[in-house]
């Protein structure tokens, strides 16, 4: 369908936030080239998706076992003045539209603040050395800055746009600047943009004629002279009108936000608290449904419970297969409004920790999320608390959100719906009504994300939380998700700049309690269910008994970082070299446990991490 241009009143690009994921597809990252073609993927367009997308045909890896990256696409929306949804503007042979993308995106991370929590004092500079007297915002040798890129496949065109690189200088403490990729931008046959990330690479600068140089880690998430291809930034589209002698440039009304984040090993695994439920809480009059859903609202967290058993210790003895916290054999029960299921609600509530630090006595591992939270590492049994904390305690656990927290107590009260998601009647995108799509894809994006806790974060740092970083106050006719960055206040770059430097330094050293979900902490490999399941149904005794002691670290055959000395990070070092070795988690439908047909979840496309090249990672500085 051709939307009617005399009835368009605005026009949207959504989804607002989309996530691109970094892959070394299309280079070495033993020699720090291009090698080959980029091999990417799209998820799916659908909420609530747990399996791995068709387009991947069932690896992560392409053809030379590099991981494929993970790309976003942007579409237009058209609106008639009441609001109402006319269609997505494409454009193409009988289209009368062009639609011409602006990016822009940027890495900051090198010019802003050494990481200090949202909780804790603010501490120096990066790479004080460099510009040491300006501002953040003004240290541009320690910038990497794409600047507005523009791409379109013109008038009447099938075809797609050809990639166009996004890339700019990095100085650090030299002269010369070393040239930094941070992705790709291309569209579809329709005009659709996509964002494709950068290839995961991080080396320092800090050894004239030595391009590929990666010393060994020596600081926490502030290391100096380094530099990796993590991006952040927006995207903004122009839609013009020819048709015969009319003609007419419609602008978007708001920009759409790109971030490019680290791989996603955990695939179908979401948290308890993603972006989407952070911005439904920021957002707080806004709600794609009303009232309290079981199935929107309460069992998406419960069932990521059990999920997260899959790659965490803690969640497979609480809620794994044979945990008393199991909650997928006990869904009927959980989504009952009956008498005999209130005792059972009133005591998964009562386990919730209250939202926004209310209670200081919930500062233990007994209320739930078992997570660590926004001041540091979650406190375990019998721990001391250090010296001088510069926060109540209660802050280094996480927890739900205040929306998802009063949901629950709606739940608890049998104040609620167990109403299937409209998005589970859909196998394809292009099948959901058009009113539906703009809410879809926010949802799609931004269920797979880290919302909470943000110490520093994966996709996003603490700065998510601000609701000042948002646009709340613009009106609109539509109901569909509001979620929008303000970014006249905050440019490309400013997003991410809080997240570890390099990005492999959080993903080594966050590994208990913080993103199972995205970066696994422990698992199962694939081939120990096949060498013990005899059938496609495993009992849960075999389970038990044969399989699951089988677990094992996700990042074994890496070295482990000490707490001390304080400057010794072998951990880190050894992820900046392998991460792209270490195996992903998914769904595999080819099993089910128990008359419960529980799906499991394990580790598959692991590489071979040789001992003697760990053993030749010698100290370097």
């Amino acid at each position: 369908m051709t939307v009617p241009y005399s009835q368009i009143s605005y026009i949207k690009i959504f989804p607002p936030i989309g996530v691109a994921r970094l892959g070394d597809s299309g280079f070495n990252l033993d020699t720090g080239k291009p090698d080959g073609d980029i091999k990417w993927f799209l998820p799916s367009d659908l909420p609530g998706t747990e399996n791995m997308p068709d387009s991947l045909n069932g690896r992560f890896r392409d053809d030379n076992n590099r991981i494929k990256r993970q790309a976003v696409r942007f579409r237009v929306y058209a609106y008639d003045q009441r609001g109402n949804h006319l269609d997505e503007i494409t454009s193409g042979k009988d289209s009368p539209y062009i639609l011409n993308w602006t990016v822009h995106v940027a890495n900051h991370k090198a010019a802003y603040n050494e990481f200090h929590g949202q909780y804790k004092s603010k501490k120096g500079l990066r790479n004080p050395d460099v510009q040491g007297d300006l501002p953040p915002e003004k240290r541009t040798k320690l910038q990497i800055d794409a600047g507005e890129q523009f791409i379109s496949n013109g008038k009447g065109s099938d075809r797609p746009a050809p990639p166009i690189n996004l890339a700019g200088d990095f100085y650090g403490s030299k002269t010369d600047p070393t040239k930094v990729h941070l992705g790709q931008m291309l569209t579809d046959e329709k005009g659709r943009l996509i964002f494709i990330g950068g290839a995961g690479y991080s080396r320092c600068v800090g050894k004239r004629g030595t391009p590929h140089f990666q010393p060994d880690i020596t600081s926490e998430f502030d290391s100096i002279d380094w530099v990796d291809d993590t991006c952040d930034g927006w995207v903004n589209v122009d839609v013009q009108v020819e048709d015969g002698n009319f003609q007419k440039k419609i602008s978007a009304m708001n920009r759409s936000t790109v971030l490019s984040a680290p791989p996603k090993f955990a695939w179908g695994i979401n948290p308890p608290t993603t972006l989407f439920d952070l911005l439904e809480n920021i957002y707080g009059n806004w709600a794609d449904h009303p009232g309290t859903n079981f199935y929107i609202d309460i069992w998406p967290v419960l069932r990521s419970t059990y999920a997260l058993s899959w790659v965490n210790t803690d969640a497979y003895e609480g809620h794994g297969v044979a945990g008393k916290g199991n909650f997928l054999t006990m869904e009927d029960k959980l989504k009952s409004k009956a008498e005999d299921s209130r005792l059972l609600r009133e005591h998964v509530f009562n386990r919730l920790r209250h939202p926004d630090y209310e209670d200081l006595g919930q500062a233990n591992t007994i209320y739930m999320p078992r997570l660590s939270g926004n001041n540091g590492d979650a406190i375990e049994p019998g721990e001391n608390l250090r010296p001088n904390e510069d926060a109540p305690p209660i802050k280094r656990f996480a927890a739900l959100t205040k929306v998802q927290y009063e949901h629950f107590k709606k739940w608890k009260d049998g104040d609620f719906v167990a109403t299937i998601p409209q998005w589970r009647k859909y196998n394809r995108f292009e099948a959901v009504p058009v009113k539906f799509q703009p809410t879809y894809l926010t949802r799609a994006a931004l269920e797979h994300t880290i919302g909470e806790p943000l110490y520093p974060g994966l996709e996003m740092y603490w700065l998510a939380r601000l609701p000042e970083v948002y646009i709340r106050n613009q009106f609109s006719q539509d109901s569909d998700p509001p979620f929008r960055i303000n970014h006249d206040k905050y440019p490309a770059g400013h997003l991410g700049r809080g997240l570890s430097l390099p990005w492999q330094s959080d993903f080594d050293l966050c590994n208990t309690h913080w993103w199972p979900s995205g970066r696994p902490d422990d698992v199962i490999n694939i081939k120990f269910v096949t060498e013990q399941a005899s059938t496609s149904v495993i009992s849960e005794k075999e389970f038990i008994d044969s399989i699951a002691p089988k677990r094992k670290k996700w990042t074994r055959g890496l070295r482990e970082t000490p707490d001390y000395p304080s400057e010794y990070y072998p951990g880190s070092t050894d992820m900046v070299r392998h991460w792209q070795k270490l195996g992903f988690v998914a769904k595999d439908p080819r099993f089910i446990i128990g008359d419960s047909k529980l799906p499991i979840w394990v580790e598959n496309e692991r590489m071979h991490i040789p001992e003697e090249t760990l053993r030749r990672n010698e100290f370097v500085l």
